[in-house]
């Protein structure tokens, strides 16, 4: 019995745990959502990776003032898109480094 408690004990912690660092991953990309369309320019950016695996996502290189980024952002496996596209990128005026493509639902 006390065995059976102990692993209802660990398997209720390690439910609780994932919840929590889920919930935190989720607030900080709306946070991020939020700070980019508070303050936004869209320029265009290349495809230079795309990734089917564990999630869909694409990293895109863009430039902003002279400085080049490259940053990622998911897309649905029905949007079609191939490395070598050019694609329209939101970003933040304030932190360039955060930015949505034309393939984020918020965009």
């Amino acid at each position: 019995m006390k065995d059976k408690l102990k692993i209802f004990g660990i398997l209720t912690l390690l439910m609780v745990s994932i919840y929590f660092i889920a919930t935190y991953l989720r607030v900080g990309e709306i946070n991020n959502i939020q700070q980019i369309n508070k303050n936004f320019k869209i320029t265009t950016g290349v495809v230079i990776k795309k990734s089917v695996q564990k999630g869909n996502h694409i990293w895109i290189r863009y430039n902003v003032n002279g400085n080049i980024y490259v940053e990622s952002d998911g897309f649905l496996e029905s949007q079609k898109v191939n490395v070598g596209d050019i694609i329209k990128v939101k970003y933040s005026i304030d932190k360039p480094e955060l930015m949505i493509t034309e393939f984020n639902e918020y965009f």
